[in-house]
């Protein structure tokens, strides 16, 4: 039987133990030692009474650990029952905040689908361990030490890494179940975790050993439903290593990211458009943190097909008070370049959409009002449909909470009035629990797709209309690995599907190599993926790091390319990104 339970991950509780005593932790205890939750977690049977289940949504923060673990000499044993193995990395215990560059050691099981220890020294070194059967209990042991970190399965040791120094304590909390990396949650955890018991000093092989006893229930693993069919398995899908590269690509930097001159510390949401001969594109841009007050929608102009650039100008900087305008899509209809923008006061409060027309003559915007509302954030431009209206694709966003649903949605234009449009929220599959449903779309007569982005695995999210996006199957979890960011779809004058974002096999939530997979002419499924960057790009425009994000595409074809914008953050976090494009020959795309 399980029992639902909700905590706060606010509220803490007195620990009645001393750094020279062994704290515990326990679903079924009732002493003070209680964990607070970040998401949702529920009871099911433990190795003895009852344990937490954890769904892929939850993060467990146990107080108390702190001076235990500053000490740098502990043993740390917990019991895990795995429900998944292919959903990438998986925290069973952490101690990290990557965003705050405090990284110190991770217990996981593995994308390898091996139990594995992860140890900062400069770089991750790693200790691999067994890989274990689904719904039985193990036994994970971590004995870390000033010179060596020892991984300890069901009471055997199963490697050790030596250290030249002592793994540097940093103000990260422990965590169980996943890392709450400063708000955002990552690398969670399927499956239940019980019994964790955290030691002020380093066991021996015997102690480890002698604290395991064999435990024989096994859990029944609930089966989630069956996946969207998005891609074709009948091709094997490749590592990110082994993907192909697009042929005779050209780069082009729309915007450097260039605090120390211009002052802006946030850039995202690169949009492209043909107009009148000139290639244009927009971004949000902010002097502040993302996501405040200060955000501004800002374009540039290219008049030598994205080889150099006009001064950065202004469509909207939100001047009524508190106002923010971000970034959105364009739409160039006969003689009129429209903008579409998610638009919010305060900080992501009342998320709507504005509407902005340019003047030809002046070459200035127009302010066209609200014209969407209820938390409509478009994320990809608008699509002429059979019936004579416009749908655009976008979703229903708050003030960001990684605890919650925020769907995907679309908009229907009334034929070519861009000021009117009807709002239809895309329902949600039970099964999902956590979504920033930033979704794009293709349309296929009346049929049309929408893909958005999942905020509990990599995967693509896929909904289907037959009615022209009138009413909605619910988003649902596809067969298509997809990085947790927002994809950019649509149909190629070939008859071509296409998605950009990050799809390779085994590459988790990385928002690197940028990839587009495509389909064969007609067809509604992928079958082929492609790398249009890597985030080493030799001597290419752009920026290059070792890691980096590529991340947010934007796409549109002309002339038998298709120019693909997206955000490049050259290794640096906080969506301090570069604006960049990528021209693609349509060629390059072909399935043989």
């Amino acid at each position: 039987m399980i029992r639902t339970i909700l905590l706060s991950l606010f509220v803490s509780f007195p620990v009645l133990t001393i750094a020279s005593e062994p704290v515990r932790w326990s679903a079924d205890s009732t002493q003070a030692s209680v964990v607070a939750t970040h998401g949702k977690a529920a009871m099911c049977a433990g190795i003895e009474g009852e344990s937490w289940l954890l769904d892929g949504q939850t993060v467990l923060e146990p107080h108390g650990a702190r001076d235990v673990l500053e000490s740098g000499e502990y043993s740390l044993v917990v019991w895990v029952n795995p429900y998944r193995l292919n959903s990438g990395q998986q925290i069973v215990a952490a101690k990290n905040r990557y965003s705050l560059n405090e990284r110190e050691w991770s217990l996981m099981l593995d994308r390898n689908h091996q139990f594995s220890l992860y140890v900062y020294r400069g770089g991750w070194r790693t200790i691999s361990g067994p890989e274990p059967e689904l719904g039985h209990w193990y036994q994970l042991g971590v004995v870390m030490k000033p010179d060596s970190a020892e991984l300890y399965v069901n009471g055997e040791r199963v490697g050790s890494l030596k250290l030249d120094r002592p793994v540097q304590s940093t103000d990260a909390p422990l965590t169980l179940g996943g890392v709450n990396d400063d708000g955002m949650v990552r690398q969670t955890w399927h499956g239940a975790i019980d019994e964790v018991h955290l030691h002020p000093r380093a066991f021996s092989s015997d102690e480890v050993a002698a604290s395991y006893r064999p435990v024989t229930s096994v859990h029944d693993i609930p089966m989630p439903p069956q996946p969207f069919h998005l891609w074709d398995e009948s091709s094997p899908l490749p590592r990110a290593e082994d993907l192909p590269e697009v042929a005779n690509v050209d780069f082009h930097v729309i915007k450097k990211w260039d605090k120390p001159r211009d002052g802006y510390t946030f850039l995202h949401g690169v949009a492209l458009a043909r107009h009148q001969g000139k290639l244009f594109a927009s971004i949000g841009h902010n002097k502040g943190d993302e996501n405040t007050v200060t955000e501004e929608a800002q374009f540039r102009v290219s008049e030598d097909d994205g080889k150099t650039w006009g001064p950065l100008q202004v469509i909207d900087a939100g001047a009524e008070e508190k106002l923010a305008v971000s970034h959105g899509v364009f739409l160039s209809h006969g003689k009129t370049l429209w903008a579409f923008h998610g638009a919010y006061y305060g900080r992501m409060n009342n998320i709507h959409t504005r509407a902005y027309r340019m003047n030809e003559s002046t070459g200035e915007w127009e302010r066209m009002g609200v014209v969407i509302e209820s938390g409509f954030w478009p994320m990809n431009q608008p699509v002429r449909m059979d019936d004579g209206n416009w749908i655009m694709p976008g979703f229903l966003g708050k003030r960001y909470s990684g605890d919650n649903v925020f769907p995907a949605a679309v908009a229907i234009s009334h034929g070519d009035d861009f000021t009117r449009w009807d709002l239809v929220p895309i329902p949600v599959d039970a099964f999902i629990h956590r979504m920033w449903g930033e979704s794009s779309l293709w349309v296929d007569g009346s049929t049309v797709f929408n893909v958005a982005r999942y905020g509990g695995d990599a995967k693509a999210l896929v909904a289907k209309s037959d009615d022209y996006g009138r009413t909605w199957s619910p988003s649902q979890i596809s067969n298509l690995p997809m990085a947790t960011s927002k994809p950019a779809a649509g149909v190629l004058s070939n008859g071509q599907r296409y998605l950009v974002c990050t799809t390779a096999a085994d590459n988790g939530g990385k928002r690197s190599p940028l990839t587009i997979a495509v389909s064969r002419p007609g067809e509604n499924v992928f079958a082929k993926v492609f790398v249009i960057r890597r985030a080493m790009n030799g001597d290419a425009p752009g920026e290059s790091a070792q890691s980096l994000s590529l991340s947010y595409p934007c796409a549109m074809e002309h002339d038998g390319k298709l120019y693909v914008g997206y955000s490049n953050n050259g290794g640096r976090r906080a969506n301090q990104n570069s604006a960049e494009m990528a021209v693609l020959p349509l060629e390059s795309l072909q399935i043989p």
